[in-house]
């Protein structure tokens, strides 16, 4: 399959693999502006329902309390950039630098690691699954089980928390380590509006969902209510198999899973999808004039 070079002003539509395709996507803010965009460069019409918002805590009491005592903990397991920026946001808030760090082991997912290069910390434990689980067992194979750990995640507000963390901390502690949960940043669910939205959905308008987090399943179940059977009948898109959990315990059929946890594999997913899919139509057609 030749590659299509989609910074290009001009590109045949027929080259577009998306072309046309209403394709809802629930991602914050904070990510929304990169998917939109290879969305956008692929021929697609993007739908933005932004159904969690990410936010500041407004009070940092308890990292920062954290951040003066870094010499107390062995491990800082990161779950997420947004994770990330609020430690170093608070680090330097506090006079202090990333020497801070030097007696203190970092475990980070592959997708979170440069945002610690850029900041010239290179992390000490990157799990070959880009997941907390992941971060587990490869804590268990390098044989540590003990250790004080610290953990900036969000606080969840407003919807049922996604069982990643809770089930993070508890298997950290069933290895041996000592938990400390910390809140860096909020997850809150957007729990009115997107009436365009929702009509869209209702009407059979829109050709694919597309989900990057579990907090963002259930935030538009919310939102739906009663109406969340519409969900039924549109393929769904994940990133990431723990967020495909959320959605199969949630009764949806996820149709399209990458391999890896990146915007762009995510694309090139969801291009196979639609290929596939016309493929079969026009091989059905084909067969039906025959």
């Amino acid at each position: 399959m030749t590659r299509i070079d989609f910074e290009r002003k001009l590109v045949p539509k027929e080259a577009l693999p998306l072309l046309g395709k209403h394709i809802l996507f629930t991602t914050p803010r904070n990510y929304a502006g990169a998917l939109s965009k290879l969305l956008v460069e692929r021929g697609a019409r993007p739908i933005w329902m932004p159904t969690i918002e990410l936010w500041p805590m407004p009070d940092y009491s308890e990292l920062d309390q954290a951040i003066l005592s870094l010499s107390e903990y062995s491990w800082i397991a990161f779950t997420s950039e947004n994770g990330i920026e609020a430690f170093f946001d608070r680090l330097s808030s506090r006079g202090l630098n990333t020497g801070a760090l030097r007696a203190t082991k970092i475990a980070a997912l592959d997708a979170d690691v440069p945002a610690l290069e850029k900041r010239g910390i290179k992390a000490d434990v990157v799990p070959a699954e880009s997941s907390p689980q992941g971060i587990i067992d490869e804590l268990v194979r390098l044989g540590v089980h003990n250790g004080r750990i610290l953990l900036p995640v969000p606080e969840v507000i407003g919807m049922k928390e996604p069982y990643v963390v809770p089930q993070f901390t508890e298997s950290l502690a069933n290895i041996g380590m000592a938990v400390h949960r910390v809140p860096a940043y909020q997850t809150i669910a957007v729990t009115e509006g997107f009436s365009l939205e929702k009509r869209l959905l209702l009407g059979s308008k829109v050709d694919l969902v597309t989900f990057t987090s579990s907090a963002e399943i259930f935030s538009l179940l919310l939102l739906l209510g009663n109406e969340d059977k519409v969900l039924e009948g549109v393929p769904v898109a994940c990133l990431g198999r723990f967020t495909a959990k959320t959605a199969n315990e949630a009764g949806l059929r996820v149709d399209i899973l990458p391999e890896r946890y990146a915007f762009c594999d995510l694309l090139e997913a969801i291009e196979a999808h639609f290929r596939t899919w016309t493929s079969f139509g026009i091989l059905f057609r084909n067969s039906s004039a025959t």
